[in-house]
């Protein structure tokens, strides 16, 4: 079963309701890998994740898939104690630094996870970073008021003297 599929049976667990970024960049984390999955459709109901639970089944899992649940529960409950820090992440390594990395952006809602029909009619997910880049244009453009601004006063400061 591919990720998209799984990340699809996570979210159909919930009742198919909307999610919020949260459920999303913890599905995100948890459709990764197949066991991690198994372990996970177990703790998803409609009332939400049971990460107590999941951390309970997974003591056996190795280091890499524990810090890849914390981090899980963190952007799924940010009041949730997580032991990984940023150094953790910089030495997960392909693919896991990257995964994490994009969950942080999809709690925040820069980045939207889409399922949409591949060529060959199985669903496929995207990461849709429009919202990012619509932040990134904004900021660009109050940046680039800001020195227009600062220049303006640089000339009149000119002028006055």
């Amino acid at each position: 079963m591919s990720q998209t599929k799984r990340y699809m049976d996570l979210a159909a667990l919930t009742g198919n309701r909307p999610l919020d970024c949260s459920y999303h960049a913890a599905f995100y984390l948890l459709s990764q890998e197949p066991e991690l999955f198994e372990t996970a459709r177990k703790c998803v109901t409609v009332d939400g994740i049971e990460f107590a639970k999941i951390k309970r089944l997974t003591k056996g899992f190795d280091e890499t898939s524990r810090q890849i649940i914390d981090l899980a529960h963190n952007l799924f409950s940010w009041t949730s104690k997580c032991k990984v820090t940023p150094f953790d992440i910089s030495r997960l390594g392909y693919p896991y630094m990257e995964q994490a990395c994009n969950a942080i952006f999809i709690a925040s809602g820069e980045v939207q996870v889409q399922i949409q029909a591949a060529e060959n009619g199985e669903p496929e997910m995207l990461l849709d970073d429009s919202p990012y880049q619509r932040t990134q244009r904004v900021h660009r453009q109050i940046d680039q008021m800001w020195a227009e601004k600062l220049s303006g006063q640089d000339d009149t400061e000119d002028m006055e003297r």
